[in-house]
């Protein structure tokens, strides 16, 4: 049974105590435990770091450890919590998870429990996860509403293209900016005769939208752009050709190269490796995972098909991503030349070197499926 201490009592303590916090929205259940695994301090507290701190530090006196899973509100106590000079220690959700299902009734309490009796047992028994720091997190902010922006703007020009074309307008779209393409559908509405004027009175205030879009895209870009400017890893990054997005992306995404072992593991962190599955006789290769962070591998697979089409520099990485196309497609081809990529950018990063393009033997011919 846990001991029931008032608020005026404080247990003073030598050995480590491990804390768990089973995190919700509005509270957070906190369960205390000792080097024995037996229960010392249960209870509840808002769900902020300040408040748990002061619960903990009103109630206890000698060193802690705490732990929580991975979750929305995670880097915001994780950071707070550090500030107020806890040890805090973030388990992956997933993991973490297939412990805590062993009990028989999940309720926040033995939820509390569990995290901390895995706190105890040690690092064997739970995986800890890289939390970010704050600079990383809110530059991942500012990407995030960008990518927002782009999506809607590009949702927005399928959705007015779409309603043109039941009345035989097929807009040209292709790598055009906003004011090309609010030309081309004012045009198209000018010309239309089959299409009443309240359809055209609805349609103009969806290119009203789509500009004020575009303006604030070319603002966040300017504020991406300037940043980058800044970071010394960005300025390495971007010799290989790929632009400041994808550079302030993967050092966002990243955060610290030194929680990686080896250069390939962040292939894997970003869910660009093939899936295996191997029983008996049987080994089976898959598509790639998809783990991990999506808005970074679509950056990563958009600077891939950029380096293969569009840049005209030789390099040894454009060689054996144009090999690769010619024997496996343009496609598959791509993902491999991205996940190679992301190899490399960390390599810089890790050994502040410079992309090192090689020397061109021969000319390799351009993709075979480059328009696939």
């Amino acid at each position: 049974m846990a001991m029931k201490v008032e608020p005026a009592d404080v247990i003073q303590h030598e050995a480590l105590f491990s804390v768990g916090l089973d995190v919700s929205q509005r509270s957070t259940s906190i369960c205390v435990v000792d080097e024995q695994g037996q229960v010392v301090l249960e209870g509840q507290a808002k769900t902020d770091p300040f408040e748990i701190g002061r619960y903990l530090q009103k109630r206890l006196d000698g060193p802690l450890k705490l732990g929580m899973e991975t979750g929305s509100l995670a880097a915001w106590l994780y950071h707070g919590l550090r500030k107020m000079g806890f040890d805090v220690v973030c388990m992956d959700a997933v993991h973490a998870h297939r412990a805590l299902s062993l009990k028989r009734h999940k309720t926040d309490r033995n939820d509390a429990r569990g995290l901390a009796e895995l706190l105890r047992m040690g690092s064997d028994w739970m995986n800890i996860v890289h939390v970010r720091e704050q600079a990383s997190q809110e530059l991942r902010v500012q990407l995030a509403a960008r990518g927002r922006l782009v999506k809607q703007r590009v949702d927005l020009e399928n959705e007015l293209c779409g309603l043109l074309k039941p009345f035989g307008f097929v807009v040209a779209r292709g790598n055009v900016g906003a004011e090309t393409f609010r030309d081309r559908v004012v045009d198209a509405l000018t010309h239309a005769q089959d299409i009443g004027i309240q359809i055209k009175a609805l349609l103009l205030p969806l290119l009203d939208v789509h500009r004020v879009l575009a303006r604030h895209i070319a603002d966040a870009d300017a504020r991406l752009e300037a940043i980058a400017a800044t970071e010394p890893i960005c300025r390495k990054l971007v010799t290989i050709r790929v632009v400041s997005i994808t550079a302030l992306a993967f050092r966002a995404a990243v955060d610290d190269p030194s929680r990686f072992k080896t250069a390939a593991d962040v292939g894997v962190y970003f869910g660009l490796t093939p899936r295996r599955q191997q029983s008996g006789e049987k080994d089976r290769h898959g598509r790639i995972s998809k783990r991990g962070d999506v808005g970074m591998r679509l950056h990563l697979v958009q600077a891939a098909t950029v380096l293969l089409v569009s840049v005209k520099r030789w390099s040894t990485l454009k060689a054996w991503g144009v090999r690769l196309v010619n024997r496996i497609g343009f496609n598959k081809a791509k993902v491999a030349v991205a996940r190679k990529l992301a190899t490399v950018m960390y390599r810089i990063w890790r050994d502040q070197s410079v992309f090192r393009w090689g020397k061109a033997t021969m000319e390799p011919a351009a993709p075979a499926a480059a328009t696939s």
